[in-house]
């Protein structure tokens, strides 16, 4: 008899709650679910359960929990002494996934124990116990979950555990590019794959596979708005059970309060919810057969959310990593600067003072520009440049001298005259240069008149104009103006000689096809004889030229950068991280591939401007230590664009543009 009661009492507690699901008594117990809003929602939230509650309905919900979340939920069975509970956790990780947990707990108390003469013989409890542990983690963009299931039967001295169940999901997030659509949700589950088994007293129960399958959308009525309607459905199939429909509504206000409502197998289900700081209320009432069920749930989510503390985390390493990359090229700037300043050093050794001058005042600029102490470089590149100075004008003071005995040796007074002169105006104690001038002013007072030497070299200047050598007949005409310098002849010649310069040069670059220069040269000429014909009409065609349209290929089509995909966000970030290891790994080549590959698929990516600004920075710096300025000025024009207020970038560009047209100039002139 004794057995028999307890069979019978064992039976009604499994069924109770069976019947309350409707699923015939063939799954646990606990199939009802748990959670005032899941319930509320007649099940549909599948997609979206509540953290604390997905080691039930959903284990991949943990991948995407946020915060640590608790939970309990409460409910008594109608109108008798079962109470319906649950409680449970959700622990999510920065990098491992969510671990979950849950309990149920199913309690009738007060049954009548009787003997097989009936009896009374006391009272006994009916419990029963069921631990879910979850487990969720994002792979390739999926959210993947397992959990794994335990029941345990205890009745009067009679206990049993199930053998353990194990369930899997698979979910996956959308964020349409759509206004009022702001996220869809799908999810398929599969509970009891490994089916749990138990055996209590002389009853056997094996819980049935089932197939689950849910989607959510939410919806903004306005995009405007920080009011949402999330509409959810989901549908189930249990073995030996027709399937299962379930639909939900829930409309939230600021994300603060809630009302929702569902509808499962034709019954409907109401509730509402709230929010407090970080504790939500919530409250289901639920139409079964057996009446109507009130059910009250409390969770609360504690912790500074996940996606805060890996944003944090990311912005530490990316500090760190932009400390490491200022401190790799600074180091490298002042290597760079060192090999400049040791290369200067070594061409002043070996007299190359020219060459040396420009490599030590490139290394002044790198260190000035780069904030190091300029003072050793400053000292070296001076007294290079003092010999360089002094060698120049030892340079210039013998062509000078040159040039005046050979005036002197030919008879040309007046020319020794004034080379000897130009030579005592660089080194003015040069007793060679005096001994010159005296030979050529008595040759001058012994030899004819000023009158016939003035036509004497008026003729000679017109004989150099005549053959084009306007160099010779300058020199020739200025020596005459140190003897007359108010001789309207004297000036005329100086006149003719200077345009015919001018014009020589200005023809020569137009040839040349450098308009610039050209243009420059015809306005010194139009300066000494204005609106001269010739000098007007070149200038006409050259505005000409300059004026008529360049011929352009067509401009390549930009490339439109929509908005990252999962699997594009993984692949940029792994170009970002490459870059970051091959630079630490002293390849800045290659972390420049990488990085500009970000950047084009997604520009402004983290800190990938910085990093390229200040990659490219350095590789201009390489560059134009090693002379090849245009190729540097590329590079920095680069880092311009991608950082145009930087004034040491536009500094660097502005002085090695500079330094191109100098070069061009002196190479011009030695020709």
């Amino acid at each position: 008899m004794r057995r028999t009661l307890l069979l019978a009492a064992c039976l009604v507690s499994a069924t109770a709650v069976s019947a309350v699901a409707g699923d015939g008594g063939t799954q646990s117990p606990f199939s009802m679910g748990a959670g005032a809003r899941d319930l509320a929602l007649a099940g549909s939230a599948l997609a979206e359960a509540d953290p604390f509650a997905a080691p039930y309905w959903n284990p991949s919900v943990l991948a995407q929990a946020e915060q640590l979340s608790l939970g309990a939920f409460h409910s008594r069975l109608y109108e008798s002494q079962t109470v319906y509970q649950y409680v449970g956790v959700a622990v999510p990780t920065m990098d491992f996934g969510g671990f979950g947990c849950g309990i149920f707990r199913l309690g009738v108390g007060g049954i009548e124990k009787r003997d097989k003469f009936n009896y009374l013989m006391g009272e006994i409890d009916d419990s029963r116990l069921a631990v879910y542990a979850g487990y969720g983690r994002s792979v390739s963009g999926y959210d993947v979950g397992l959990a794994v299931n335990l029941d345990h039967h205890s009745l009067d001295d009679y206990s049993a555990t199930s053998s353990p169940g194990l369930s899997a999901s698979v979910g996956r997030h959308f964020e349409p590019d759509v206004d009022r659509l702001s996220r869809v949700t799908a999810v398929v589950n599969g509970r009891n794959l490994i089916r749990p088994r138990m055996k209590l007293v002389d009853a056997n129960i094996t819980q049935p596979y089932a197939i689950e399958g849910g989607v959510s959308l939410t919806v903004l009525p306005k995009p405007s708005w920080d009011h949402s309607v999330t509409v959810s459905a989901a549908v189930a199939k249990a073995d030996l059970v027709d399937p299962h429909l379930a639909l939900g509504l829930e409309y939230s206000v600021r994300n603060r309060l809630q009302v929702r409502g569902g509808l499962r197998d034709g019954r409907a289900s109401f509730g509402a919810g709230l929010m407090y700081r970080s504790i939500h209320l919530d409250y289901a009432m639920v139409d079964r057969d057996l009446g109507s069920l009130h059910m009250f749930s409390i969770s609360a989510r504690l912790g500074t959310p996940v996606s805060e503390k890996r944003q944090l985390r990311a912005q530490a390493r990316e500090t760190e990593f932009s400390a490491l990359i200022s401190k790799r090229l600074d180091d490298r700037n002042r290597e760079t600067i060192s090999s400049l300043v040791a290369h200067g050093q070594e061409l002043i050794r070996k007299d190359d003072l020219e060459q040396a001058s420009i490599i030590l005042d490139r290394a002044i600029f790198l260190a000035s520009g780069s904030g190091l102490d300029t003072m050793r470089v400053y000292q070296t590149a001076k007294d290079a440049r003092a010999k360089v100075d002094k060698a120049q004008i030892q340079s210039a003071f013998a062509a000078d001298m040159d040039s005046a005995r050979v005036r002197l040796n030919i008879g040309d007074h007046l020319g020794a005259k004034y080379f000897a002169d130009l030579a005592l105006a660089k080194i003015p104690g040069s007793n060679e240069a005096a001994g010159i001038l005296d030979r050529a002013d008595t040759a001058i007072r012994q030899s004819t008149t000023k009158e016939e030497m003035l036509d004497s070299q008026l003729r000679r200047a017109d004989s150099l104009m005549s053959y084009g050598r306007y160099e010779e007949a300058l020199v020739t005409v200025r020596a005459l103006n140190t003897i007359s310098e108010d001789d309207e002849r004297v000036k005329t010649a100086t006149r003719r000689a200077e345009f015919g310069r001018w014009c020589e040069i200005a023809e020569t670059a137009f040839s040349r096809a450098e308009y610039g220069k050209a243009n420059a040269a015809l306005d010194s000429a139009l300066d000494v004889f204005p609106k001269h014909p010739w000098c007007l009409s070149l200038r006409a065609q050259i505005q000409q030229l300059l004026s008529r349209p360049v011929e352009s290929t067509p401009a390549p089509e930009v490339e439109v950068v929509a908005p990252l995909g999962d699997d594009l966000r993984k692949e940029v970030d792994a170009d970002y991280r490459s870059g970051q290891r091959l630079f630490e790994q002293g390849n800045l080549t290659g972390a420049v591939t990488r990085w500009e590959r970000v950047e084009r698929l997604a520009p402004g990516y983290m800190s990938v401007r910085r990093y390229l600004v200040d990659a490219y920075k350095f590789l201009g710096v390489e560059l134009y230590t090693k002379s090849r300025l245009a190729d540097a000025v590329e590079v920095w024009k680069k880092a311009a664009r991608l950082d145009p207020d930087s004034s040491e970038i536009a500094g660097y560009i502005k002085r090695t543009e500079n330094e191109i047209a100098t070069l061009e100039e002196l190479s011009y002139e030695s020709r």
